[in-house]
């Protein structure tokens, strides 16, 4: 970078840098939202705000309230600065660039600029390299409420914009990744969000515990999918917004409605009538996979919709869940076969009846808590 390159860049830096300062005094309450910030990429520096929760910060708290009063916030200055410069860091070929002129305000909840924070606003700057490397941004400062165990972070640079969510257990993200980067980090949090939740997977195995031929699980798999990839889409392009409160009682509620329809479709073929229409089940399972399909568009959101990779995201979490749902039929189809081998299959279909039963109850218990916590 040439001389005149040189003094624009520091310039343009020296321009936010000041910017910052004249905004402090007034914005002094409610400077950012908790557990939110934004890394913005201008030339040869990386801006950052960070709102971080003082329950992140290790004996700086004298009377552990969980706040941070005014006096505590100037005694204790310089090992907060410490603590922000291991526990915020831009990597560059994994080692840490510089973080200049780092500023550490107090993010108060009302207009008494004496009163206690429970969270820190932090302000800085990392030094970039002339040949800017692929970088990663490392957060190690969580806190101890549940409510802060994870940051969301909007980084920019020109027109290119990531929303990128860094928690306690996914503490490095890349910035600003390309399409294909995207795609494969979106496959994986996709088959997190199936396989790490219990809800999603108890409905799948009642949905496919019910008949073990081929045709039957790929047509019930094939009526999830399509069923949550509609909603999915919906919210994920803004056409549909449904509250928590709603969709997380009645995701508990389809493992029930699921259960209870087999078993009454059992009931009637071993008393001797004519059993529904396989029509009619995949017509519920469809319906039910919608509703799921909020629950995991709602997880998405949170995530975060890469916009300037939008579809490849899009794509990689529906692979993800695709890929975590084949797993799963995968798994039982393999338990089923290990069973029969072994002598079980009198007591198959017996042990369809208890997984059914018992997820109707689980679903039950799971319906009545979600009610009781979301309301």
């Amino acid at each position: 970078m040439n001389a005149p390159q040189n003094r624009r860049s520091i310039v343009a830096g020296l321009m936010v840098l000041l910017l910052w300062l004249a905004c402090l005094p007034q914005a002094q309450a409610h400077l950012m939202v908790a557990q939110r910030g934004t890394i913005n990429i201008v030339n040869d520096g990386a801006f950052m705000v960070l709102s971080l929760p003082v329950t992140a910060f290790k004996g700086v708290d004298d009377d552990a309230d969980g706040a941070m009063s005014p006096s505590e916030l100037s005694r204790h200055g310089t090992r907060i600065e410490q603590q922000i410069q291991l526990g915020a860091q831009l990597l560059a070929n994994e080692k840490p660039l510089p973080l200049q002129g780092v500023m550490v305000q107090l993010s108060h909840t009302d207009e008494a600029e004496s009163a206690a924070a429970s969270q820190l606003i932090v302000l800085g700057r990392f030094q970039l390299p002339e040949a800017t490397p692929n970088l990663r941004f490392r957060l190690r400062l969580f806190g101890t409420g549940a409510d802060e165990q994870s940051q969301a972070i909007t980084v920019s640079q020109g027109d290119s914009a990531q929303r990128m969510v860094l928690s306690v257990q996914h503490e490095v993200g890349e910035v600003l990744p390309s399409g294909w980067s995207t795609f494969a980090q979106y496959i994986q949090e996709g088959m997190n969000h199936v396989l790490g939740g219990w809800d999603h997977l108890l409905f799948l195995v009642v949905v496919i515990a019910s008949g073990w031929r081929l045709r039957a699980i790929a047509l019930a798999l094939t009526a999830f999918t399509v069923g949550h990839a509609i909603t999915l889409l919906a919210v994920a392009f803004g056409q549909v917004s449904v509250s928590p409160a709603l969709v997380e009682p009645a995701i508990a509620a389809t493992i029930v409605a699921m259960a209870v329809f087999d078993r009454w479709n059992d009931h009637r073929i071993r008393a001797g009538r004519k059993a529904w229409p396989e029509g009619l089940r995949l017509g519920l399972i469809f319906g039910c996979a919608m509703i799921h399909g909020l629950g995991l568009a709602s997880a998405l959101v949170d995530l975060g919709l890469d916009s300037t990779h939008r579809l490849w995201s899009l794509a990689g979490f529906n692979v993800g869940i695709e890929a975590a749902q084949l797993l799963v039929a995968g798994g039982c189809g393999l338990l089923l076969w290990a069973w029969q081998r072994s002598g079980g299959a009198a007591l198959i279909v017996p042990a369809q009846r208890l997984a059914s039963l018992a997820a109707a109850l689980a679903g039950v218990v799971w319906f009545f808590e979600r009610v009781a916590i979301l309301a």
